[in-house]
């Protein structure tokens, strides 16, 4: 009787520790929690403040009152490929907008161009080698639709020594063909250091139901340093899992018009996005198979891992 007395004193002391153990690991979560709030929600009415300044200067006499969507994301990419990496790639994008200016004019700060529909940080069968890619960039956008075409034209610098000017012409437009829907997108960029760029996406959209979209890719990239026109084309299938979870399924194939026609990479790849907290912190997960000619159609396995935390407008 006595050894199972000093047994249960044991035990409710050992359950008393774990339980003080597990509430100070409650509150040391609240706390981070809080501060993580806290500071996100600084950051956000910070950047809708900064926002609404700038456009109170351009428009001091309207009194309309408009919801301003300005936000801030910072990315973080991170590439493994075998036999080299890790390498990562920071990245800022900054978007003003000033909706009192009538909804045409806009700051624009962003890290790259993404108003292509399929630019995209994990997207590893992306074609344009654009060495600003990844620098910051500033300037003036001015929209306009005009029969059913969705036009802008942005002027500005990209922020890096020296500083370079850039200049950049988009029209996008959307017809239907019975269940398809044909999207085009030309993207034209001039940059006083590196030249001009055409970026034309000739893409086929079919909603498979509410929860899938099959698209067919088909994108030719151009400059006018080595006038080779680098294509891109296949399938790609998105898959929306729910609010927080989105998959999406490509097999791509990559080819150039010089010195002949040449196929010169093959990629699958399936890429995993989901909501890590609060609708403002997603990670995404994107392994991949690439088959490039320099490897004589070797396979060369890789995985990107990014992470972004927008504030502002949610």
């Amino acid at each position: 009787m006595k050894y199972i007395s000093i047994f249960l004193i044991l035990l409710i002391y050992v359950s008393q520790a774990d339980a003080r153990k597990k509430s100070k690991k409650k509150v040391f979560a609240k706390k981070a929690k809080k501060v993580v709030d806290n500071t996100h929600q600084y950051v956000s009415k910070n950047v809708l403040s900064f926002s609404n300044s700038i456009d109170e200067f351009f428009t001091k006499t309207s009194k309309r009152k408009l919801k301003n969507k300005s936000k801030l994301t910072l990315s973080t990419t991170t590439r493994f490929r075998e036999a080299a990496g890790p390498y990562i790639t920071p990245e800022i994008n900054y978007r003003l907008v000033l909706p009192k200016t009538q909804d045409r004019l806009r700051l624009v700060l962003e890290s790259d161009d993404n108003e292509k529909e399929n630019a995209s940080s994990e997207d590893v069968t992306n074609t344009r080698n654009d060495n600003e890619d990844n620098n910051v960039a500033a300037g003036l956008k001015y929209l306009v639709n005009k029969s059913g075409i969705d036009i802008s034209t942005t002027a500005g610098v990209i922020v890096k020594i020296p500083v370079d000017v850039f200049i950049k012409f988009n029209a996008k437009k959307s017809i239907p063909i019975k269940n398809w829907v044909f999207k085009i997108d030309e993207q034209v960029k001039w940059v006083n250091n590196s030249g001009l760029t055409s970026d034309l996406d000739l893409n086929f959209d079919r909603r498979l139901s509410n929860k899938y979209l099959f698209r067919f890719v088909n994108n030719a990239f151009w400059n006018d340093n080595d006038y080779i026109i680098t294509f891109k084309n296949g399938p790609s299938l998105f898959h929306k899992i729910d609010d927080d979870k989105a998959l999406a399924y490509h097999a791509h194939v990559i080819s150039v018009n010089e010195p002949d026609f040449l196929l010169t990479n093959y990629v699958l790849q399936v890429s995993y996005k989901q909501n890590l907290y609060k609708k403002w912190l997603y990670g995404s997960v994107t392994p991949f198979l690439d088959f490039p000619r320099t490897t004589n159609f070797h396979r060369v396995p890789g995985i990107i891992i990014g992470l972004d935390a927008t504030f502002g407008h949610i």
